[in-house]
């Protein structure tokens, strides 16, 4: 064979592993979860006086349209979780879901949130758990917000 016939012939080999790769790295594991845990935490806004906090979940593989997502939060204050639900779209690659304003977050503590997918016909599909510390606690926030409404407004109950 002449080495142009050879080379030609090589050079189409390493196209087609390299094509093969490509194509292999973008399959999607068929099994394992659906989403990891990526980030979350507190965050405290002075502004309106008030401190939440929030898981975020990103896929490792496709997520049913329609799956329900649940986050329980652990109140710090005490008593019930705060229940927080989403609804996945079609393509959805991350969701981040926020608690309701809280109040009593110590600093230095574990607060723990637990997020649960389910099918909409509410079978489960996975559960994962998550702990969140904050660094500082909510009495750093004023009793009543120094401003009110969308244009930080200054807030007369204020002192």
């Amino acid at each position: 064979m002449p080495a142009v016939v050879a080379g030609a012939v090589a050079a189409l080999r390493g196209l087609v592993v390299l094509c093969l790769l490509v194509l292999a790295a973008g399959c999607e594991p068929s099994d394992g979860p659906y989403v990891e845990v990526s980030g979350g935490g507190f965050q405290f806004n002075y502004r309106l006086s008030e401190a939440t906090y929030t898981m975020v979940a990103t896929s490792r593989r496709t997520i049913p349209e329609g799956t329900v997502f649940v986050a329980e939060f652990e109140d710090p204050a005490g008593g019930e979780p705060l229940r927080v639900q989403a609804v996945s779209t079609a393509g959805q690659k991350r969701i981040a879901i926020q608690s309701p304003p809280v109040r009593g977050v110590q600093e230095d503590v574990p607060y723990k949130v637990v997020l649960t997918l389910s099918a909409p016909d509410g079978s489960l599909i996975e559960t994962h758990e998550k702990s969140y510390t904050s660094k500082i606690g909510s009495d750093v926030l004023p009793e009543q917000p120094p401003t009110i409404g969308p244009g930080y407004t200054k807030n007369p109950a204020a002192r």
